[in-house]
């Protein structure tokens, strides 16, 4: 279970000297079964997570209805990094798509994380895997195409299409579900060509 965080270390940081060994027995593994949430909007998010397995999702409500901001599959950094750490309501919602398992990193793993060799290096990282994924999202929805952005989906996890619900991809798309059944079908008719 452990060998996520190992391996997402090596992989943000590989030269680090953060023994994960002491903020092990801290850790949680928290199970959230397809549906159920993992916070709220409103709610304050008390840790920063890795997606062990499963996929989630992270939405809000405007006007009443849900736009989704993320996917959250495997090997992947979630959570509300504002409400974490100025202990505010959190903007979005992450919910599960999938049975899911959720490496939960809380304030305690964090103040530990941060005395260690090369942990603020890492903590650092962290933050800007996730400031990196948000700033990817938002150039793209204002530079490309609901076209492009599911061209570039399809291109980033095409696996990932089979395991979440149309309606969620829609949300994510910018666009309606009848969209884009019609978007995937002249998508479909060009790659005929």
């Amino acid at each position: 279970m452990y060998q996520l965080l190992h391996s997402f270390i090596q992989q943000l940081f590989p030269q680090s000297r953060v023994d994960a060994a002491l903020i092990e027995p801290l850790l949680e593994l928290k199970r959230v079964l397809k549906g159920d949430f993992l916070f709220r909007e409103g709610d304050i998010c008390h840790f920063v997570g890795l997606t062990v397995s499963g996929c989630l999702r992270s939405f809000f409500l405007k006007d009443g209805k849900e736009l989704t901001l993320f996917f959250h599959p495997e090997h992947s950094t979630l959570g509300d990094y504002e409400s974490f750490r100025r202990q505010t309501p959190a903007y979005f919602s992450c919910q599960a798509i999938e049975d899911s398992e959720v490496l939960i990193l809380n304030l305690q793993v964090i103040e530990i994380l941060e005395t260690m060799p090369d942990g603020q290096k890492l903590l650092r990282l962290v933050v800007e895997d996730l400031a990196f994924q948000l700033r990817d999202r938002l150039l793209s929805l204002y530079r490309d195409s609901p076209e492009q952005r599911y061209l570039n989906f399809l291109k980033s996890d095409p696996k990932l299409l089979q395991r979440i619900p149309q309606h969620y991809i829609a949300s994510h798309l910018g666009i309606e579900p009848e969209s884009l059944s019609r978007l995937k079908r002249r998508v479909q008719e060009k790659r005929a060509t």
